[in-house]
């Protein structure tokens, strides 16, 4: 079989379906994770950003001034936070069902119809999952 034609499977697997369904759901525990993550840090951040600020500062800005600043420190800390273990949750639990679609549940298939079915049923079942609230 020809190199190109199994770039046109690999393709359809690995960049259609899959990568819009992890998206998917990178985006979604993204989300469920951003406010859980800015309400455990709330505290410790607005600590951090009043120890910061300066005696000057403190008498030059206002109170709503300040609790913009721990507000847009909260929101960055939680956005950064809520992508990485998004990331990494979400990478872990796919390549988990993968190799578990392929070497398992597929393995008397094609490695063709094994490669596409393991990559889309995974995607598929990550992006429903995070459809869930946790």
């Amino acid at each position: 079989m020809p190199l190109y034609k199994k770039a046109v499977d690999f393709s359809y697997g690995s960049y259609s379906v899959g990568r819009a369904l992890v998206t998917f759901a990178y985006k979604n525990v993204k989300f469920i994770l951003k406010h859980k993550v800015a309400q455990k840090r709330e505290d410790a951040i607005s600590k951090e950003v009043t120890r910061k600020l300066s005696e000057a500062d403190n008498r030059k800005m206002s109170l709503k001034e300040k609790d913009e600043r721990i507000l847009w420190k909260k929101n960055e800390v939680a956005d950064y936070e809520a992508t990485t273990f998004s990331i990494f949750y979400n990478n872990t639990l796919f390549l988990v069902l993968v190799i578990v679609a392929s070497f398992f549940i597929l393995k008397n298939f094609n490695p063709k119809v094994n490669y596409i079915l393991s990559i889309s049923a995974s995607s598929g079942l990550i992006a429903l999952l995070s459809t869930g609230s946790k």
